[in-house]
């Protein structure tokens, strides 16, 4: 619990607060200019998830990185009779909290339709907290790799990286057998049934339950604690 507390009081007047509503307020402006109020809300989640969620986290979990970094290279962390392993499994967990509010913050954008313009809205106000929230959990995975890889490599190559791939791999192996290899298509599967988003972004119109929908978060939650893991016990390894 203290780990967590300590973390929160990190968040506070910074950036990456901010970025948490600038963020998804850019991704409902653009949808908005592209497609109208006819194309607004799955335009709004088809680029949220596709690239500007994926460079998202990997922009926070650069500057959570970093804040660390410019505090004196973690020596107040390394310093203390901390676990390290838990720290930086927090790390994860605090973001993980952070992307969710994100999350609600973009699905009521995007349910400003439903009062504006109901003819064009094609999901309700829960459809889009639960479309937004089950891309968040099917994205979880990618927060401990962007810890890791922004702790290795720096700000650059994680955004580049994380965003890339978020774009071209679904479309590429979203219709394969082995989608569920290839975490990057968890979201855009995701978004398949429960969106009635396709690959590619068009709008299929069929949202329905479907067990793809469960396969990509659970398989997502399980690899964001497989990966937790190893970026823990690879950081308890810097002291």
């Amino acid at each position: 619990m203290d780990y967590l507390k300590s973390e929160h009081l990190k968040f506070k007047r910074t950036i990456s607060n901010k970025l948490l509503f600038i963020i998804p307020l850019t991704t409902a402006i653009f949808a908005w200019i592209v497609g109208g109020f006819i194309g607004f809300q799955y335009t709004a989640f088809y680029w949220w998830y596709a690239f500007l969620l994926p460079g998202a986290i990997a922009i926070l979990c650069s500057l959570s990185h970093r804040k660390e970094e410019n505090a004196g290279k973690y020596y107040s962390v390394f310093s203390m009779p901390v676990n390290l392993s838990k720290f930086e499994a927090v790390k994860g967990i605090i973001l993980i909290e952070k992307m969710l509010v994100a999350a609600v913050f973009l699905a009521i954008l995007i349910s400003i339709s439903n009062i504006i313009s109901p003819a064009t809205a094609v999901y309700s106000v829960l459809q889009s907290i639960a479309g937004s929230i089950g891309i968040i959990l099917s994205s979880v995975w990618q927060i401990p790799l962007c810890l890791y890889l922004a702790r290795k490599a720096g700000l650059f190559l994680p955004v580049v990286l994380n965003t890339m791939l978020g774009i071209f791999l679904p479309i590429v192996l979203g219709n394969t057998a082995f989608w569920w290899l290839v975490p990057y298509c968890y979201a855009a599967k995701l978004a398949e049934p429960l969106m009635g988003i396709e690959l590619n972004g068009t709008f299929a119109g069929n949202s329905c339950f479907s067990v793809t929908i469960l396969i990509s978060i659970t398989l997502s939650m399980l690899l964001f604690a497989i990966l937790s893991f190893v970026d823990a016990k690879d950081f308890s390894k810097r002291r």
